[in-house]
């Protein structure tokens, strides 16, 4: 009965997932990398991190995960390499983009402080920096996890697990410490910081130049804002349920396990809908983006209909001959 549930809300749920959350990553990419306003921020750099690493968890995750669910097909069973190449990845960039957010938070604080050298982080080489030195953070502190994940014969078949019961639980604790509790709150406290430094700001006066930036900065951080709130939400379930069938693993019930699974069909959820959620809940990108879906219908009447505009310019220039 559990497994039925699981498998009709996986076979339903998750393609819409992938197909939208593939949307979304491109539309930022192409957002965060035509757009020159949103191009010359460092923040974008981090949005575009972000973007790019939910896509790859759609493909490496999400999809083998809904093909293993509704099909059977399932490599981590057959070899052992894949076994543990899998697990470390699909770990890696669970935890990746929670990350990315911390750092645009950083940036955002950063941004809107006083301190001259603290704005001198907030740039785009600083960015281009920080993301390969987070990238090679993460790796290294899951890399214990290809030397003690292997495929494991059992009566039932093979399967990937740990080399120990207390190894499970120490990486389920790593797991929900670098996932669940360190990014929220670093979050929740840059985003405290920052919106004490704008509110700060907001009692001097601005050049218009300035306000404009300092008003499209506030959006900005609405954007990381809802990204916390979102985060939570559907981070808690799958970390409480995750520690309760680690640490009850020989009396885990049916019941347990089903919540676990389900948590993680809401956890998924987190990687498929940023640009939904984050990118169109402010006018500032909502303008950006319309304004690149004009510029994109421009290009394209001028591919398909080259000679739109050249009668205009014959009459022109006819009578600028007779005037002559």
């Amino acid at each position: 009965m559990a497994d039925s549930i699981y498998n009709q809300l996986s076979r339903y749920t998750q393609p819409p997932l992938i197909i939208l959350g593939t949307m979304g990553a491109i539309f930022n990419q192409i957002l965060f990398t035509s757009r020159k306003s949103l191009r010359t921020t460092s923040c974008s750099f981090y949005f575009r991190a972000l973007s790019l690493n939910d896509f790859l968890v759609l493909y490496i995750y999400v999809l083998l995960q809904w093909l293993t669910d509704q099909y059977g097909f399932d490599p981590t069973k057959k070899f052992d390499w894949y076994c543990k190449m899998k697990t470390y990845l699909q770990t890696i960039l669970y935890t990746l983009s929670p990350y990315f957010v911390v750092l645009a938070c950083f940036d955002r604080l950063c941004t809107s402080s006083t301190h001259v050298r603290l704005r001198r982080i907030a740039t785009v080489r600083i960015a281009s920096f920080l993301i390969p030195a987070m990238i090679i953070f993460i790796f290294a502190i899951f890399s214990h996890m290809p030397f003690l994940y292997m495929l494991t014969s059992y009566p039932s078949g093979s399967y990937c697990t740990p080399v120990s019961v207390e190894y499970n639980r120490v990486v389920a604790i790593l797991v929900v410490t670098a996932l669940g509790i360190v990014p929220p709150i670093l979050m929740t406290i840059l985003c405290i910081t920052t919106l004490i430094l704008l509110r700060r700001q907001r009692r001097r006066i601005m050049p218009i130049n300035q306000a404009r930036l300092r008003q499209r900065d506030n959006q900005l951080l609405k954007m990381l804002l809802l990204y916390v709130v979102f985060h939570v939400i559907t981070t808690i379930p799958f970390s409480t349920t995750l520690l309760i069938v680690v640490y009850q693993i020989s009396s885990t019930s049916p019941t347990i396990l089903l919540l676990y699974r389900l948590s993680v069909l809401l956890f998924n959820t987190n990687y498929s809908t940023s640009f939904y959620i984050y990118t169109l809940s402010t006018p500032f990108y909502r303008q950006e983006l319309f304004c690149l879906i004009k510029d994109t219908v421009k290009k394209l009447n001028r591919i398909i209909r080259p000679n739109y505009y050249q009668p205009k310019l014959h009459i022109t220039v006819n009578t600028r001959l007779k005037r002559s």
